[in-house]
């Protein structure tokens, strides 16, 4: 059978929905979240995905890869939570209070409380980038982002956190085992924790799903 471009893209969600539901323990519960990202050709219009999510799906949270004023509307409404992500190359930026004020006031504040917006990321994987400034620039970053959501009374409704790579961790099995890589520990995850702790926020890791796209 054909599909249009746009349907395939549509397929896709659902093939990425079917593997996720394989992926969750009888008996535990949970809610089942995606990643929104827009560098292809042929996507169906944000407002089309956040129809497919809501009345086809029992998705409730996504991930924005940026802050994209279309799809931050298009989710208005939908009640799924999503997370807004700040692109490595601002981080430095963000540094500066009143640049995270501005960016709280450009990429946040218009679009909240419509649009279910729960977390800010900071960044993506930045301690694997191995890049100095920006792994220094990190938890400042997430501490003017705080400032700034608690000068626009969203510090209770947005939370502000960072996704790691699994290379953060030199060995993971078994679990009980597993331990930050050395030089990660003191310099940037002890007051990253103690941030993450303070704040109730969570500790975020990123992993790979591989789906086939049906056509």
């Amino acid at each position: 059978m054909h599909h249009s471009p746009s349907t395939s893209h549509l397929v896709m969600l659902i093939s990425f929905f079917l593997a996720s539901k394989l992926l969750l323990f009888p008996g535990v519960e949970g809610t089942i979240g995606v990643n929104y990202g827009i560098v292809a050709s042929n996507l169906p219009p944000p407002t089309q995905v956040a129809h497919f999510l809501v009345e086809s799906t029992i998705i409730s949270r996504v991930r924005l890869f940026d802050a994209d004023s279309n799809i931050l509307k298009a989710f208005a409404h939908t009640g799924i939570a999503v997370s807004v992500t700040v692109p490595n190359d601002e981080i430095p930026r963000l540094t500066k209070l009143n640049f995270a004020q501005q960016w709280v006031e450009n990429n946040i504040q218009p679009y909240t409380p419509n649009t279910n917006i729960v977390r800010i990321l900071v960044g993506n994987e930045v301690l694997s980038t191995a890049n100095k400034l920006l792994i220094g620039s990190v938890v400042p970053a997430m501490q003017n982002l705080l400032s700034a959501l608690f000068e626009a009374s969203l510090d209770r409704r947005i939370q502000v956190s960072t996704p790691h790579s699994l290379g953060i961790i030199s060995n993971s099995s078994p679990p009980s085992t597993a331990m930050f890589r050395q030089g990660y520990d003191t310099y940037v995850l002890k007051p990253l924790l103690s941030f993450l702790r303070a704040t109730n926020s969570p500790f975020m890791g990123m992993f790979t799903q591989i789906c086939s796209m049906l056509s």
